[in-house]
């Protein structure tokens, strides 16, 4: 087991708390981190020395020092991928394959945002011959970060990156479940010596202590949030009463239209890992509702079960694995009582057989599931799930195969699979959905924007949009007309 204490700056003063909580491994319920848990007033102590640190320091007005110390956390974490990674793997039970993927792609998400810490630029009008305007973009100022359990590396550093890029201060709160790995990040940048004192400020703890501290604390000009709907909206009514800025990627139910035409030696592969085997399915984006032309259901369906029946569930440092366990045990119980609400109202056509190895008795396994004949209101096919399983519905032609896709509250991505450009076109621009792939899902790029329709959030992460959305804009006006008289 690992003990960790809250890190700070060089110089800094430390966290000191007789309180903490553990973390146990998905895979065989051994407590792995042990974490110190701050409480409201340690949030009170951050946001005063993080409102103090943009106002004594060159941060916000310098984007050549923020870019520099970026640049080292960036060279920190390439530095040490392999530990950060394992730490994600014993905390989250992701594969290790998956989880040096995900460390290793931040590495260039913040090196990608330190290039842009120089270049966060307004615009000027002349608006007469005696007056000028200029509209500047500044830093919101203090910002916290709210980050999940399911990608912790990858959706901390997606808003932390632009939000430091941007000039601003922060308070960055981990989800509980995989505090350990967040740490361990978040310590490679508080130790770079040219990071001002009490910019950065981790923060461990309870949702309903610290992270509602955070949500309600006055100083707090931001709050950008990855997580389910339900506590979106929570954020978003409590932080109302101080009129902060939002930014929220919440919940999805994302549909995969799969035409007649689509090459099915590329569909099924690509569907198989984007609902089952990336991240046993506890991802936001994962496409949960398989919308396929009628004339080739049955082959789908048959393509899909010797695909489903092949995958091998273990421990996610076994090289073998090809999928692991639920990262938690309420979501292990939630993911079971939606199979077996499956079972009564719909068709069980593959997975969903108890797993047999007593080797994962004590973790939170489960077994892949795909079902059909499932009704439109029923919550299989309404609610996110956040799992691996899979409700597979039939259309005919694109008009309803577009219906289909939007018959959802959700909309934070899609993807749809033809060889016709013009009908790949056409449904592409119909989806309600912040994203969709066309031939291929879940790719992600810092170049470009990501985020939600509808109820699955507010604003846009990463590309220019991201940086903007630590932003906010202020127009000064230059008025030359000499006095009269």
């Amino acid at each position: 087991m690992k003990t960790y204490q809250i890190p700070v700056c060089k110089g800094g003063e430390s966290i000191v708390t007789d309180s903490f909580f553990d973390i146990t491994n998905p895979s065989n319920g051994e407590i792995v981190s042990r974490i110190p848990k701050m409480n409201s007033a340690d949030v009170d102590r951050a946001v005063a020395a993080a409102t103090a640190a943009l106002a004594e320091t060159d941060w916000s007005h310098n984007g050549v020092l923020r870019a520099k110390v970026m640049l080292q956390w960036a060279d920190r974490l390439e530095e040490n991928i392999e530990s950060v990674a394992r730490q994600l793997t014993l905390e989250n039970g992701k594969l290790i394959g998956e989880a040096i993927y995900e460390v290793t792609s931040q590495v260039g998400v913040i090196r990608y945002n330190a290039g842009l810490a120089r270049t966060v630029s307004g615009r000027s009008h002349s608006l007469g011959r005696d007056s000028f305007a200029v509209v500047a973009r500044e830093p919101m100022g203090v910002v916290a970060v709210i980050s999940p359990w399911n990608w912790p590396v990858t959706l901390m550093i997606r808003d932390m990156a632009p939000a430091l890029a941007a000039g601003n201060a922060l308070l960055v709160k981990p989800a509980s479940q995989t505090a350990g790995v967040s740490l361990d990040v978040l310590r490679l940048l508080l130790e770079e010596t040219d990071l001002p004192r009490g910019l950065v400020h981790p923060v461990a703890g309870s949702g309903s202590d610290a992270g509602q501290a955070i949500v309600e604390h006055p100083g707090i000009d931001m709050i950008a949030f990855t997580g389910d709907g339900s506590t979106g909206r929570s954020i978003m009514r409590d932080a109302s009463q101080s009129l902060k800025k939002l930014s929220l990627e919440l919940g999805g139910k994302s549909p995969m239209v799969v035409c007649d035409d689509a090459d099915l030696d590329k569909a099924v592969p690509t569907l198989v890992s984007a609902i089952f085997t990336t991240t046993s399915g506890q991802i936001c984006t994962a496409p949960s509702r398989l919308l396929v032309e009628r004339g080739i259901e049955g082959e789908l369906i048959e393509r899909l079960k010797k695909a489903v029946s092949a995958i091998r569930i273990g421990d996610g440092f076994d090289r073998n694995s090809q999928m692991g366990p639920m990262t938690t045990r309420d979501q292990y119980e939630k993911v079971l009582s939606f199979v077996e609400r499956g079972r009564r109202e719909g068709r069980l056509v593959a997975g969903g057989e108890p797993l047999q190895d007593e080797s994962l008795a004590k973790g939170n396994f489960v077994s892949p599931a795909i079902f059909t004949d499932v009704a439109d209101d029923s919550p299989l096919n309404r609610d996110e799930i956040f799992g691996p399983v899979l409700v597979i519905k039939t259309f005919e032609g694109d008009e309803e195969a577009i219906a289909l896709a939007n018959d959802t509250e959700f909309g934070l991505a899609s993807a749809v699979f033809t060889e016709n450009v013009h009908r790949a076109w056409r449904i592409s621009r119909a989806i309600k959905a912040g994203t969709v792939w066309v031939n291929t899902y879940n790719r992600f790029y810092p170049e470009v924007e990501v985020g939600g329709y509808k109820q699955s959030g507010i604003g846009r992460m990463a590309g220019i949009d991201g940086l903007m959305e630590f932003t906010q804009t202020k127009f000064i006006n230059f008025d030359s007309i000499p006095p009269q008289g």
